[in-house]
């Protein structure tokens, strides 16, 4: 990405955003605990005429951190639309990823005047327990503060898509440096706890009440190899929807632009042209 901004939300919060090339606005959401350089591995790919924002949500990445309780959908879904009047986006597409896709979606819902296109990738109103427990279990057996290499062969333990150059270059992007050889991530380290706990902190809206709001084309990308979401809960969401198809990434599973991102950025560019 090339250019930093910072913009500032409703409830008082500097949020960080990159941009980068010109054209018609594309806005991007990344997942739970990572951030806006998540999608470095996507964008060397996804060539075409937009301007590209990435944000770094509420909590996460060089973003402020809330306040307990000012981590609701309906928060995230604000700092949307806060963005987009201070940047004076009148319409943009929309891209997200896991958490990222669920405030898309809602967004979109909530302001179909805005939203011209939509993309969500691996995510819906039904996941599947498995994934579910999976991903509880990944966050309940990291520490908040460990060496790197630690953590690069526990995410390729969990990943066996990643090689250790992108599980290290993953890392990087999401992690933040302490000294003395020791790394932390560069998110709200509540909200880690909050997951551990089984709080449903990212599950607080019925999205199926969401889902026939969307007015804009939409565009369903699942992973493959997704254990999170499958393949008829992608179908019964697309099928709720005014205009959705699903694409499914191969060699991808829950972790799709990091996965495959030549694969996604293909279906995104084919669907925004």
């Amino acid at each position: 990405m090339e250019r930093e901004g910072y913009f500032t939300t409703r409830d008082g919060l500097k949020l960080r955003y990159l941009r980068r090339g010109k054209g018609r606005p594309v806005v991007m959401l990344h997942g739970f605990a990572e951030g806006a350089e998540v999608w470095d591995f996507l964008l060397p790919h996804l060539d075409g005429p937009w301007q590209i924002f990435a944000i770094d949500q509420r909590g996460h990445g060089l973003s402020d951190r809330a306040p307990e309780g000012h981590y609701t959908t309906f928060h995230f879904v604000g700092d949307i639309e806060d963005f987009a009047i201070t940047l004076g986006l009148q319409k943009f597409s929309l891209v997200g990823h896991s958490m990222g896709g669920r405030n898309a979606l809602v967004y979109a819902a909530l302001h179909p005047h805005r939203v011209e296109r939509l993309v969500v990738i691996d995510y819906g109103p039904e996941l599947a327990a498995e994934g579910r427990r999976r991903i509880v279990r990944a966050l309940k057996t990291r520490r908040d503060i460990f060496p790197l290499e630690e953590m690069i062969q526990a995410f390729i333990e969990e990943n066996p898509r990643l090689d250790r150059p992108k599980a290290e270059a993953l890392l990087r992007r999401i992690c933040k440096p302490l000294g003395n050889g020791l790394w932390s991530w560069r998110c709200d380290l509540r909200l880690l706890q909050a997951i551990r706990e089984g709080r449903r902190v990212l599950r607080d809206v019925d999205l199926w009440e969401f889902i026939p709001r969307v007015k804009c084309p939409a565009l369903l990308l699942r992973g493959a190899e997704s254990d999170l979401l499958r393949p008829e809960g992608a179908k019964k969401m697309a099928e709720a929807m005014v205009d959705c198809r699903v694409v499914e990434i191969p060699e991808a599973g829950h972790a799709v632009p990091v996965d495959n991102p030549q694969a996604t950025s293909s279906a995104i560019v084919h669907f925004l042209s």
